[in-house]
């Protein structure tokens, strides 16, 4: 009994490796297709002039540059042991500031997203003019240079140093170290998830005072567009909320964990399961990037609708493109020809049986 729990750590190791080798794979190929297909459909004309659309759009393209940058980079890492940025000190500062701020843009789009739809659902036309194209756009800038202005310190602290005998991309500073883990709780975790579940309260709020004034002026009748819309929006911002809360507080929990257990010493641990536990709300946390598809199509008929259409569009690109429409049609006259020619020998046959006609 006591081998079996000595070989428990050793054997969770191995299973975290080899979750690392494989589980990335799978958000990469998933979160590919699922971002670009989100790239495609809010840029279509029926959604690019929405401001929430321009928010996904945002988010969207970010999310490929989390999978990229981020999740493929500790693919290499984790699972393969090839890391650059542990001997370059340039790669180094540059790998952990775009990781990190592209990390915290995932949750801040969908604040803005939030904050967006609680304007566009007032009933006050002094704040539904906040949720327009041209704040979107402005808001977006602002939140990536935000961001951007608040990582910069990771390109001063952040530096490659040996720990044993071997060179790794690190902090080396205690003080800066609890204050890192600090700043990415508040402002890449905590933050964010709480400004998502105020404005989204608040917007549920404003749909059920805009459902109690439609259905008094309209008598209590209202049409099953509007009602299906209002679901549909409520919905997916909820699910929104959820994932991100499920996706992102595990790792913000290991995190509390770790600095607890670092400045005190009367805590006992084993190090490998806690690597273990790391290793497996890091992996849960890059799902952030991968599910938006997946949960607009799920929960949005309207977006379900033009995914169906864009699809049908590309494939139709497809088949006139690559010549298989002009060799269809050119097989299907060949079987016209060839059924029809019966047809033409009896006439043919007919017409020579025939006496000509003399006058």
């Amino acid at each position: 009994m006591s081998t079996s729990t000595d070989d428990l750590p050793q054997r969770l190791v191995s299973i975290s490796f080899q979750l690392n080798r494989i589980v990335p794979i799978f958000q990469l190929i998933l979160g590919t297709f699922g971002n670009i297909m989100n790239i495609f459909i809010f840029t279509r004309r029926s959604l690019r002039t929405n401001p929430c659309s321009h928010y996904f759009l945002a988010s969207s393209i970010n999310n490929l540059f989390v999978l990229y940058v981020a999740l493929l980079t500790r693919l290499l890492s984790s699972g393969w042991k090839i890391d650059p940025s542990n001997s370059n000190i340039i790669l180094c500062k540059l790998r952990i500031f775009f990781v990190y701020s592209s990390l915290c843009l995932i949750q801040w789009f969908v604040v803005l997203a939030s904050i967006d739809r609680f304007f566009s659902t007032c009933h006050t036309i002094q704040y539904r003019q906040f949720s327009s194209l041209k704040i979107a756009r402005r808001a977006v800038a602002l939140i990536i240079l935000i961001i951007a202005l608040a990582h910069f310190h990771t390109l001063i602290w952040w530096t490659v140093d040996y720990i044993d005998t071997d060179l790794y991309c690190n902090i080396f500073i205690s003080e800066y170290e609890l204050a890192f883990q600090i700043f990415f709780l508040t402002f890449s975790c905590m933050l964010p998830i709480i400004l998502m579940i105020i404005f989204g309260i608040l917007m549920i709020l404003n749909v059920r005072k805009l459902h109690i004034q439609i259905a008094a002026q309209n008598n209590g009748v209202r049409s099953d567009r509007s009602r299906s819309k209002d679901r549909q929006l409520v919905t997916m911002l909820l699910v929104q909320v959820i994932a991100m809360i499920c996706c992102t507080a595990p790792f913000a929990t290991v995190n509390i964990f770790d600095m607890i257990v670092r400045y005190m010493d009367k805590i006992i641990y084993n190090p490998k399961i806690k690597q273990f536990f790391d290793n497996i709300c890091r992996l849960i946390l890059y799902l952030n990037p991968m599910i938006g598809f997946y949960i607009y199509t799920l929960f949005s008929r309207a977006f379900r609708t033009e995914t169906k259409r864009l699809i049908k569009n590309g494939f139709q690109y497809v088949y006139e493109k690559s010549g298989l429409q002009r060799c269809f049609l050119t097989h299907q006259q060949n079987q016209t020809t060839v059924s029809n020619q019966p047809a033409l020998q009896w006439v043919k046959k007919v017409r020579s049986n025939q006496n000509p006609i003399k006058y």
